[in-house]
């Protein structure tokens, strides 16, 4: 018998969504992942098998009427859908419409359709644009995306706070700074790891190593989300999500190749600060108002990088 309290969670086999799965299911709520596995891994969700509270549904987002059936019955909707190959989209920029905008158009209509009224999303800082080094709060304006990735979450954050305000939808958005952890499935820690272990002498790095960004645990940015959840009780609900505390390209590139017991690496770094067109090369997030929640990071932007990478090569050496 499925618990009273079911949650759907959109994108749930995927890196965060499948930890956010986890962590609901160990709150006693049910949970539905819906997701085409198209970039998430049904293995993410192995663990919960089993589980009682557990349900998965293969399914396509940008089907209205598959999200109307398998969101039936469910309560918090949890929206983590969009795409995850950034250099892809950039010959594509189709992905991010379709997989950003065009998604979360029909996840809101599906909920509109079955008269839910909860939904998380997970938006990104790419809302921003370039800032350059200063810090950066959530009614900063105006607003310049600088990727398609950016510019589809932009778009989905102003047709869910439309339909707040047409249709009773309470939203709660989350504009999250480098989210890592086990189970990547991409990433700048994920990708040096497969290039090393490819070709421990070298590794080759996007742009100059001079990038600075806050980098934050999985387990950090889920308790933001449920206390946020559980305080925040406007319509709509906007939260940057990150730590004070910054860390280099440079910097994990060392911290990656120390970690992998590799003392003579060639670092080759590229030209130029940013990475990629796209980029934002120095991103600087206030967070003040998750901390007048009560909320801080547990773990600084260095020390979540030292545990990604160990939680990392611990995974690969059990299999």
């Amino acid at each position: 018998m499925d618990p009273v309290m079911r949650d759907f969670v959109i994108g749930g086999a995927g890196f965060i969504g499948s930890h956010l799965t986890g962590r609901l299911l160990q709150a006693g709520r049910g949970v539905t992942v819906f997701d085409n596995l198209s970039t998430g891994k049904r293995s993410f969700l192995r663990p919960y098998e089993g589980h009682p509270g557990f349900r998965f549904v293969r399914g396509d987002v940008l089907s209205l009427r598959a999200l109307r059936s398998a969101m039936k019955g469910c309560g918090f909707v949890y929206h983590l859908a969009a795409n995850a190959d950034i250099m892809r989209a950039m010959k594509d920029p189709g992905l991010d419409f379709y997989q950003g905008v065009v998604a979360t158009f029909y996840v809101l209509e599906a909920m509109r359709g079955l008269g839910l009224k909860p939904l998380v999303y997970f938006s990104g800082s790419g809302v921003y644009g370039d800032y350059g080094l200063r810090s950066i709060p959530e009614d900063a304006g105006p607003l310049r995306p600088q990727s398609m990735y950016g510019a589809a979450k932009l778009s989905s954050e102003a047709m869910i706070s439309a339909y707040s305000h047409l249709y009773g939808i309470r939203a709660w958005i989350f504009r999250p700074a480098n989210i890592i952890g086990p189970r990547p499935t991409h990433g700048v820690i994920y990708d040096f790891i497969r290039k090393l272990k490819r070709d421990p002498r070298r590794l080759a790095v996007l742009g100059d190593g001079s990038q600075s960004k806050s980098y934050l645990h999985v387990e950090d940015l889920l308790d933001a989300v449920f206390l946020a959840v559980r305080r925040a009780r406007a319509p709509v609900n906007a939260f940057n999500v990150g730590s004070r505390t910054s860390v280099t390209v440079r910097e994990i590139a060392r911290v990656v190749a120390r970690e992998m017991g590799l003392r003579r690496v060639r670092f080759d770094f590229g030209r130029g600060a940013r990475g990629w067109k796209g980029d934002i090369p120095k991103v600087r997030l206030d967070i003040r108002r998750l901390s007048r929640l009560g909320w801080s990071p547990r773990l600084n932007s260095r020390e979540a990088v030292v545990r990604c990478c160990r939680e990392i090569l611990g995974c690969e050496d059990r299999g």
